[in-house]
Parts: structure tokens; sequence; C-alpha cells
């Protein structure tokens, strides 16, 4: 695969902030000129641990869309294991129409939300799930007659005139993938591709790999600006001290999140740290302290997995580094200390750091 194109950056939020400082932040992203849109990834009631309370994903993106007028709206992601695709497709007309055909939806095995469902995972493979889930969805918006009679998910679905209504017919849909199967998968029939927290330039060229293996295997021709987005830790301000301190807690739960729920290392391999890093990580799960593990995160491991804080000055650099690995669609996590913190660094990468990335080509 090749590109040649500037990046849309966006603004990622999990669904467990207050519905009013969603609406500021996406009001706030789409006023600072950031094309790649606002975007929720559903957060579950595991985050309590930290303090959070879970909203549900498609009403947040309601808020989001009632305050915006041109941005993507996008979710990234919600899981397919936890809703039926037919309630999914529904969801996804639903926010398609509120917001004037800006949506995107995303789709991904979301571990953290789905260790408690009593789901045989060796029957339904996250690759399975998704590639039905993506077939019914996309049956159900084309607003024709459809049937569906899968390996997992059924469905008979009557034919409306959806074009007639002023409906799209087609909502883009991108999978969330770690593990080189599902980014193959996107490969083959997604509209995109979003990777998870800590997405360095490493695993951002690792991920586009596997990606181009998906296409050349489905005979598609991959577009020279095919989406390749990933989520990555934010905290822009004129003080860098203070915006890496806002990042550090956050980069800590993401290597534990990767140690407890992803089998496969190559997200904390390919940072190229070294594997005793994880051990004082995994040694906190052992003893029931990974909620305290901020002390083990310094800034060389920050700029590792490209974590994006700091000055204005900091951020374009670090932003570069994953522009120029081919990662088109970088998502920022702004996790500032406070609403107005939040707002400052939209801004701040809105006006001061994205107008100086550079066009990449891969």
């Amino acid at each position: 695969m090749s590109a040649a194109a500037n990046a849309k950056v966006g603004v990622i939020f999990k669904s467990y902030e207050p519905m009013s400082a969603i609406q500021a932040y996406a009001k706030q992203t789409e006023e600072s000129g950031l094309a790649g849109g606002f975007w929720i990834a559903e957060a579950y009631h595991w985050f309590r641990k930290y303090g959070h309370e879970s909203r549900g994903c498609m009403a947040t993106l309601a808020a989001a869309a009632m305050v915006t007028r041109e941005i993507p709206i996008g979710l990234g992601i919600t899981s397919p294991y936890m809703r039926h695709p037919t309630t999914q497709a529904a969801e996804a007309v639903a926010i398609d129409e509120l917001s004037g055909g800006r949506f995107i939806m995303g789709l991904g095995a979301g571990k953290v939300g789905t260790e408690y469902l009593e789901i045989d995972q060796k029957k339904f493979t996250p690759v399975k799930v998704h590639r039905e889930s993506i077939d019914i969805i996309r049956g159900i918006i084309s607003g024709e007659a459809f049937r569906y009679d899968g390996e997992l998910f059924r469905c008979d679905v009557p034919a409306v005139d959806r074009t007639g209504r002023g409906l799209r017919t087609d909502i883009p849909v991108y999978v969330g993938a770690t593990g080189p199967f599902m980014q193959k998968l996107a490969g083959k029939m997604a509209d995109g591709l979003l990777l998870p927290g800590l997405t360095s330039p490493g695993f951002t060229r690792y991920a586009r790999e596997n990606l181009a293996q998906g296409f050349d295997a489905a005979n598609r021709e991959a577009p020279p600006d095919y989406p390749v987005g990933g989520v990555i830790l934010a905290a822009c301000s004129r003080d860098g001290g203070k915006a890496r301190d806002a990042t550090r807690s956050y980069t800590g739960t993401y290597v534990i999140n990767k140690l407890r729920n992803i089998k496969n290392d190559i997200i904390l391999s390919s940072s190229g740290l070294p594997g005793e890093t994880w051990e004082p990580f995994r040694q906190a799960l052992a003893e029931g302290t990974e909620d305290k593990v901020t002390h083990l995160v310094n800034d060389d491991m920050m700029r590792a997995f490209t974590v994006i804080s700091g000055t204005p000055d900091d951020c374009v650099e670090l932003l570069q580094q994953l522009v120029d690995a081919g990662l088109n669609l970088p998502l920022m996590e702004v996790v500032g200390a406070s609403q107005e913190d939040n707002l400052e660094s939209i801004r701040l990468l809105g006006e001061e750091v994205v107008p100086r990335l550079r066009a990449a080509t891969i």
C-alpha cells in the first residue's frame, strides 16, 4: 500500500465523560478545524475502577452530532459482541440521520467490555463476528430486501426506500484491530482501519503490512487515502511538563490493559522498549495494584509510544512521526486534568500543531 496525502487529525473521548463536556469538546473540535472529526469510544463499567461512569456510546454520539454541522462523527469503537448486528444497524441509521450523513461506524472486539459475557470465543471468533456483522449492517443500510443466514447470525429484513427519505444507503464501516487477522480483515472488507491505544510508528507499520495482505487476498485495490486511524493519548499546553503529567497515568492504564487483555505483545514490543520494561507492570497485576502504576511511566516510555504530550512544538514533532509511519487519521484522545485543559489542548492542536504537519509518502 502507498499513500501520499495529508493526515486528517480528529479528537476522541471515551463515553465516560459528562454529556455537557462531550458537547463542549465536539463543538471545539469543529471550531478548531480538525477535519478528522469527533469520535467516541464506548466505555464500559470497568472504568469505575478509575472513578469514571460509562454512558451509552450512541447517546453520547447523538449529543456530539447535535452541536456540530460539518465534521465527521465517528464511533471508535463499539463491540459487535454487545449487540446483535441488526441492532447495531438501527443505531447507525439513527446517528447517521441525526448528523446529516456524517457518521462513521467503528466495530472492534472490545476485550474490556466483553470479558464477562458468556460467549464461546472459539465459535464466535473476532474475525467471524466482525465479518458477519459488517455484512448484515451493510445489507440493512442498503435499504434493499435483505436475508442473511450466516454461521453465527441470521436476519430477514424487508426493503425500504431509504434514498427517497433522504437517507444514505452506504455508511462507512471501520474495523478496530490489534491482531494481524483482524487487520487483514479490514483490508479484505472494511472502509477503514482503527488501531488501539499506545499505537506507535512501529505498530503502525506492522498494521499496514497486514492491511496490505488483506487487500491482496481479496483482490481489492487500496485507495491512496484509505483511512488508517489510531487512538493517540494527547495533551497540549504551553506548559509542557503539565501536559506530560496529564498523560502519564493514562499511559500506565493502557499498558496494564494490553498486558491483561491482549494475547500478543506486538503493541508493547513494537515501541522498541526492552521486554523487562513491563515486569513492574506485570508485578502490579499480580499484586492487585494495577491502578497505581503512574510512577512506572517515564517520559521516555511515553515518547516510545508517541504519546502526543507537551508544548505545541513537542506535539508537532511526535505527531509527525506517526504521520510518516502511515497513520493518516490520528485520533487524539485528549486527557487533561480538567475540561478547560482539554479545550485548550483541542484549540492548540487545531491552531498550532496540525497546520505544521507535513504530508507523508509511504
